[in-house]
């Protein structure tokens, strides 16, 4: 992609919020970007610190740099991020985290070289002020081994594979999908079900571009659209759209999270056929009226398989088990979490 000085190859829509601690650097990150041909919009959010003045400061020393007043929610000031800026290819950031020099040049290079990709992601490394949860070591571990667009899709009900400050997305995509939504959920999440059920082709780079900041004030912290229970409530309100509610179940694993799964898409009209479980004390048992079998019980006449495990380990041995038998990913059985 070429790109004149009125016309930047890529934008960048950073929203801000009460961020005067760790915006500097993060501007200096995007301002020390090997690609200088992008745009910056800061969306102030509300602010009450010196965060405005600092994005103020920078924008009349960098015309790339520009401010814009962000009213209303959080989704509402990401939407009008995008309806500012002038490129057809729109990068994430947020205002405490640090982008790899190359990171913006990479990714439109991506972007440029595949017609039909239409968002590219990265590797990311996460760090904090302080010592590093190990929720947060875990998700990082996962998250990071989840590259190529085979993955990221059967990984999508797992959890979100694609850390939204790493993302570049093609405008068109991003309006052909319905853009971030108002939802009682992760804004983001939400919008990489709609883009990757709907068949939007997206990987990301294998290397790490973007270190991600965690802090007790992350969103993903501090509001509840981002606790365990809306990402859960967010995935079934997709998973009809990835599996209609006309095929029926068979559910390997019998925890906790097979069983709250199996329950709520009883609740919403599928039909449950099966449990199934490797753990011997569990076959034989009752679960939701079913008595629990054997993998080999597995049938593919009987519909589509839910891996339903909260381990990684656990699921990958699944995963193998039924690959090895000729399921495919994502057609005969899918994994959740």
């Amino acid at each position: 992609m070429s790109a004149s000085d009125s016309q930047p190859a890529v934008s960048v829509v950073l929203p801000f919020r009460n961020a005067e601690s760790t915006l500097a650097e993060a501007l200096e990150s995007i301002r020390r970007q090997s690609l200088a041909q992008f745009e910056c919009i800061l969306v102030d959010h509300r602010s009450t610190d010196r965060s405005a003045s600092l994005a103020l400061t920078l924008a009349s020393e960098d015309g790339r740099f520009r401010v814009v007043r962000g009213e209303g929610s959080f989704v509402a000031a990401l939407n009008r991020g995008v309806e500012e800026s002038q490129s057809g290819l729109i990068a994430r950031m947020d205002a405490d985290d640090v982008c790899h020099p190359e990171r913006l040049e990479r990714q439109v290079d991506a972007l440029t070289r595949d017609p039909e990709l239409q968002l590219i992601s990265c590797r990311v490394d996460c760090f904090s002020d302080t010592a590093l949860p190990a929720g947060m070591k875990r998700y990082e571990k996962w998250v990071n081994s989840v590259v190529s667009g085979k993955e990221i899709r059967a990984a999508i009900f797992v959890e979100s594979p694609l850390p939204h400050p790493s993302v570049v997305f093609r405008r068109r995509a991003f309006e052909r999908f319905g853009r971030y939504r108002e939802t009682e959920g992760p804004e983001d999440y939400d919008l990489w079900l709609r883009m990757i059920i709907g068949g939007a082709v997206v990987r990301k780079l294998p290397d790490v571009l973007l270190r991600w900041r965690d802090t007790p004030q992350r969103m993903s912290r501090s509001d509840r659209r981002y606790d365990k229970d809306r990402f859960f409530d967010t995935k079934l309100r997709h998973f009809p759209a990835a599996v209609p509610i006309s095929t029926p179940l068979q559910f390997w694993g019998t925890g906790r999270t097979a069983r709250r799964w199996a329950r709520h898409l009883r609740e919403a009209g599928y039909e449950i056929r099966r449990f199934v479980d490797v753990i011997e004390d569990r076959v034989g048992r009752t679960v939701q009226g079913l008595t629990v079998e054997t993998p080999a019980a597995i049938d593919r006449r009987d519909g589509i398989v839910v891996a339903a495990v909260g381990v990684l380990g656990a699921r990958q041995i699944i995963e193998n088990d039924l690959q090895q038998r000729g399921f495919r990913r994502g057609v005969d059985y899918i994994a959740v979490a």
